[in-house]
């Protein structure tokens, strides 16, 4: 799929980039926060203590095109790091 999806990125004159998904689907694209708790699997659906809900599919979507765009923007390792607080 990687090689597909690069070649025809090559013939669009665009590029691949690969990202690591750690994290995509329980991170809140509206306050940031990262808990595995706020996504039901067998629901498929993302809650977030902050009032946002969504698909969690869509949520790693949303996620993996700002791990994107921060990519577009410099950050050479864009990536989503779980901070500990003293909440959990």
């Amino acid at each position: 799929m990687e090689q597909f999806l690069t070649y025809k990125a090559h013939e669009n004159r665009s590029e691949v980039l690969k990202v690591s998904a750690k994290y995509t689907s329980q991170r809140c694209p509206k306050c940031g926060t990262i808990r595995k708790a706020n996504r039901d699997h067998h629901k498929h659906l993302y809650s977030c203590q902050c009032g946002y809900k969504s698909n969690d599919d869509r949520i790693g979507a949303m996620n993996i095109q700002l791990l994107g765009t921060m990519w577009i923007s410099g950050d050479p390792h864009p990536r989503y790091e779980r901070v500990i607080t003293t909440l959990e």
